[in-house]
């Protein structure tokens, strides 16, 4: 089975009317639940299902405790987890640090060498439309209606669901979503990479 790509404009940040060359895009099949890749291994591996969940549960609580303790993690042949920090912007000089000065940033995931060259070696492209993409963007209107429905079989949604759902380019989709929160439809939770946007009931 092949994975579908599709080529986009990248956006020229200098604005000098310079064409940059084009980048691919996995157009994405769906995704997998935490619940449905632990019955796809289940099915696979031939390993008892409760098992595999507390071996996961296990894991994830141990790569959290060495994490809160400034390891490096190596995890299978999967790659490294480490944590990244960051620091206030207001903090020029090492005197004006304080402790609420630093922060988490993220978790890292540097993948193996031999990971990634087996994904390599075996990966088909495809190159198809992609059908989130759309030439001439949803108004307002017909753009909540979407978020509306996937609302209702989905707690959160953060900015690339957005992007997929309505075929809007990053910048489109973040001004959308600063609307619906000015407007009272959305409210944002979390920091970083794990910022998503709930409902407002």
């Amino acid at each position: 089975m092949s994975v579908n790509y599709d080529l986009y404009e990248t956006p020229n940040p200098d604005k000098d009317g310079k064409e940059l060359p084009l980048h691919a895009r996995v157009v994405l099949k769906g995704s997998y639940t935490a619940s449905e890749f632990i019955d796809m291994v289940t099915a696979l591996e031939h390993i008892p299902h409760a098992q595999l969940v507390g071996s996961i549960e296990a894991i994830s609580s141990t790569l959290k405790h060495l994490l809160l303790k400034g390891f490096s993690v190596e995890l299978g042949d999967i790659g490294y987890f480490s944590l990244s920090l960051s620091v206030d912007k207001k903090v020029v000089e090492p005197e004006d640090l304080r402790s609420p000065s630093v922060s988490l940033k993220g978790i890292n995931l540097r993948i193996n060498r031999q990971f990634k060259k087996d994904i390599e070696t075996s990966l088909e492209l495809q190159r198809c439309n992609s059908p989130f993409r759309v030439k001439n963007p949803l108004d307002e209107k017909k753009c909540l209606q979407r978020l509306n429905s996937f609302f209702e079989e989905h707690p959160c949604i953060n900015r690339q669901d957005y992007m997929r759902l309505t075929g809007k380019t990053k910048k489109q989709a973040l001004q959308d979503i600063n609307t619906f929160i000015e407007q009272g439809v959305l409210q944002k939770y979390g920091l970083g990479r794990s910022v998503v946007y709930i409902k407002v009931v």
